[in-house]
């Protein structure tokens, strides 16, 4: 009885100190090797073997748009490309992904621009991997983070803050006109921008959104949604 006791601690022991995404794999620890650890990435192992190599799920692989984007343009149904402008390798050297591969989405909704700077959402399916020899891969890959594509605070705040601008800016030149026929220019150009740019910032606000813009090369962090598993290159 004390024997199987010590057998059944020394297991316990082994399966608490090994990770649960290498016991998931059933792999040797010589099979082992890792993705350079991007930020907030949850794990970033590989299994190698001469069979071909698997990245594991939950790694993050980052890809560039490969032409400019704009939603506007665009519907659901189409494609865009996105490509892999460096090697993918682990730390200890092997060739997961060759520089110039490319990606393949289908965009399926898009959420158009709304009233109060409601920016439109992009909403993308990841399909699958061309490598430069044309074979394809099929991937299970979501947009880290947040599943839609979609402007950030800064640019809306940009847009808010150039119609302010330019509104303040007509404001101010009729405060200015009124001022002169009443022999105080400086007051009403104070007072005509002041309220002009009052109103831009309030047409900025309640105007439509931004569409979803991406400039060729802009990188875009992805999670892998199952195990990827790619040939020896």
């Amino acid at each position: 009885m004390k024997k199987l006791l010590s057998v059944l601690m020394v297991a316990s022991f082994l399966s608490l100190s090994l990770p649960m995404s290498v016991m998931a794999y059933g792999i040797e620890d010589n099979e082992i090797e890792h993705i350079q650890l991007k930020k907030d990435s949850k794990v970033n192992l590989v299994k190698v073997t001469d069979g071909g190599n698997i990245i594991q799920k939950e790694n993050y692989i980052i890809v560039n748009f490969a032409q400019n984007f704009n939603s506007k343009f665009y519907k659901p149904g189409d494609y865009v490309q996105f490509t892999f402008d460096e090697d993918l390798k682990t730390q200890e050297g092997t060739l997961l992904i060759p520089m110039t591969s490319s990606l393949i989405a289908k965009v399926t909704e898009i959420t158009p621009p709304k009233w109060f700077s409601r920016n439109a959402k992009v909403y993308m399916e990841f399909t699958h991997i061309v490598l430069p020899d044309g074979t394809n891969i099929p991937v299970y890959l979501q947009k880290a983070k947040k599943e839609y594509f979609k402007e950030g605070a800064k640019e809306t705040a940009g847009k808010i803050g150039a119609y302010t601008l330019a509104i303040g800016g007509v404001g101010a030149g009729l405060g200015a006109a009124i001022g002169v026929a009443a022999g105080h220019t400086i007051t009403g150009l104070i007072i005509g921008g002041s309220i002009g740019g009052g109103v831009g910032l309030v047409t900025g606000i309640v105007s439509p959104g931004l569409h979803f813009k991406a400039k060729k090369g802009e990188a875009v962090t992805l999670e892998l949604q199952d195990n990827l598993k790619l040939p020896n290159k």
